[in-house]
């Protein structure tokens, strides 16, 4: 079990620190059900309105340049939580998909902001030692789906894809109040697919 949570986090750890890369280029759940979208790659992002969830995890707090920088904290973070199964923990759990939540912006991509990863729970009434909990705000947000293949490419890509949008692409300007990644039931870690969730305003 360890050492195949420890080739997983591996595999990871360089597609999440290439994607903060993709973050620090960018320019100057369910809708009110709630489940989540059949994940299908697509460059024009489908707006939907989500209602305010929670997830507990564990979280960093960063910024797009020291991630670029290949000092960054989000790969550690993704190492601890394979290596340790930390995230085993996680009560209430709502499902099995993994959610990365981008929140607390200090300003906007040039600035830091919380990195939790973790999952969708039902109540955050007990947190154990060493998590958090993050609400993702309810509101409007663009969903785009990654290509499904190898995360160093398409995690990435999605983000960079993201960020040479403009707003009126993307279906409105960001809000940087929560952003977050869903990853759905990885079976091959090696060929997944990732779903990103832009806030707007």
């Amino acid at each position: 079990m360890l050492g195949t949570a420890f080739r997983n986090c591996v595999k990871l750890a360089l597609p999440l620190a290439l994607a903060a890369t993709g973050l620090a280029q960018t320019p100057a759940m369910p809708a009110q059900s709630q489940t989540p979208s059949t994940p299908t790659a697509s460059g024009t992002p489908k707006i939907e309105d989500r209602n305010a969830f929670i997830v507990v995890g564990i979280t960093v707090r960063t910024n797009n340049a020291k991630e670029a920088s290949g000092q960054g904290e989000i790969p550690q973070l993704w190492q601890n939580a394979m290596q340790n199964n930390t995230l085993d923990a996680v009560p209430n759990k709502a499902d099995d998909s993994l959610i990365v939540v981008y929140s607390d912006y200090a300003t906007d991509n040039t600035g830091d902001y919380n990195y939790t990863l973790g999952y969708r729970v039902t109540s955050a009434d007990k947190i154990p030692a060493g998590m958090v909990s993050k609400t993702v705000h309810a509101g409007k947000y663009a969903v785009l789906t990654s290509e499904q293949g190898a995360p160093q490419q398409v995690v990435p890509a999605l983000w960079q894809r993201i960020n040479t949008m403009t707003p009126q692409q993307l279906g409105g300007a960001r809000a940087y109040e929560s952003d977050f990644e869903t990853y759905g039931n990885i079976v091959d870690w090696g060929n997944m697919q990732m779903t990103a969730h832009i806030g707007l305003k």
